[in-house]
């Protein structure tokens, strides 16, 4: 019985949704007809036609970019707009499609000027501006028209709107150019192996790696650290005495300058190099005094390759006012060498390559 009450509701809800959906008419969804309006014998006029222009933020989806923004409105009231029996005449259709036309090519500027608000006073104003312009543009219409008996001029403002329409089409995606500075984090996972005599008595490791991209243009550095475990296979004995089988961590830290010689809609690469410090250590729970550690400054270079997901353009106005940006989600595989020299017998190349996320952001600005 709960369920079926419960069903009853989310159709009833939905439905009530649905009706108060119905009186509102968008452009996109053709031309004006006569069911469009409701009939009124009225002295003071021969038709009204009720519109409106509004906004609201939301999220609108192009292919792999989500773009967040005040999205522009623009609709007639169906139950409001009202047409005198005697005047239903295609002439009058005519002359409110013209008025229609207006509001959307409003709404079309409105969009434009959204973009571009830095804050909810700064898009409210420009609401109440491209309102203001459009009311002044319908009742200029009107008065040539003379308020539709003028057919002439009804047909001159036809041409003028629709040159207008085919001006300010609607775009999915405003156009706009990256700022110069831009920043990102990322994380993976992956594993990494050794050469020479740290082969012979160290094993490969599992490593945890993440880090942060601050760029300028496409000039990228890096600031990145690596996690890793692995065991020593042989027993080794230069300076400290490190047991076969016992577990060992390695810790590289890195900062490193790279360049994207590749940055297009999919694919980021950037050969790198810079400097690091690798660590070799091993705990010892029990007895403090037989933790062991062995540290090397070397040089490390390396490649990121970064598949672009997604994309995410944000045009609404948030916490940080005026900040529009634009951000790359994105699977990065980075692989580097780095070589170590931890004493005369235990040196060798370290290779680690990793597999995880990353997203980097730009601000933007408009072309």
């Amino acid at each position: 019985m709960k369920k079926i009450l419960f069903i009853i509701l989310i159709a009833l809800t939905a439905s009530c949704e649905l009706v108060a959906q119905e009186y509102k008419k968008n452009w996109a969804e053709g031309r004006l007809t006569w069911e469009d309006f409701i009939e009124r014998e009225n002295s003071q006029g021969v038709s009204d036609l009720k519109y409106f222009l509004a906004y609201q933020t939301g999220k609108q989806k192009f292919a792999d970019t989500t773009v967040v923004r005040n999205i522009a409105e623009a609709y007639i009231d169906r139950e409001s707009s009202w047409i005198n029996p005697a005047y239903k005449t295609e002439q009058y259709l005519r002359y409110n499609q013209v008025i229609f036309d207006i509001v959307e090519i409003y709404k079309r500027r409105l969009q434009l000027e959204l973009d571009q608000a830095a804050s909810v006073f700064d898009a409210e104003s420009k609401l109440y501006a491209t309102y203001a312009y459009c009311t002044k543009e319908i009742e200029q219409f009107q008065v040539e028209s003379a308020d539709g008996f003028n057919l002439e001029a009804i047909e001159f403002w036809e041409q003028i709107v629709s040159n207008e329409l085919n001006r300010y089409t609607e775009k999915s995606i405003p156009e706009f150019k990256n700022r110069s500075f831009g920043y990102g984090m990322h994380a993976g996972l992956g594993a990494g192996t050794f050469s020479g005599s740290i082969a012979d008595h160290f094993s490969p490791t599992f490593n945890f790696m993440f880090g942060f991209d601050f760029a300028y243009k496409r000039s990228i550095f890096y600031l990145n650290a690596t996690l890793a475990r692995g065991k020593v296979t042989e027993t080794y004995t230069y300076n400290d005495y490190w047991e076969k089988n016992r577990s060992v961590g390695l810790a590289v830290m890195d900062i490193s300058y790279g360049y994207a010689f590749i940055d297009n809609s999919k694919f980021k690469l950037a050969p790198f190099a810079g400097f690091g410090i690798t660590e070799l250590s091993s705990g010892n729970d029990k007895d403090k005094d037989k933790n062991l550690r062995m540290v090397d400054y070397n040089v490390i270079f390396g490649l990121n390759a970064d598949y672009k997901l997604r994309k995410r353009i944000n045009l609404a106005y948030g916490s940080f006012s005026g900040i529009k940006e634009k951000v790359e989600t994105s699977i990065r595989a980075r692989l580097y060498v780095t070589r170590a020299n931890f004493d005369p017998n235990l040196k060798g190349y370290s290779i680690n390559l990793t597999v995880g996320f990353c997203g980097f952001g730009n601000m933007i600005r408009f072309q």
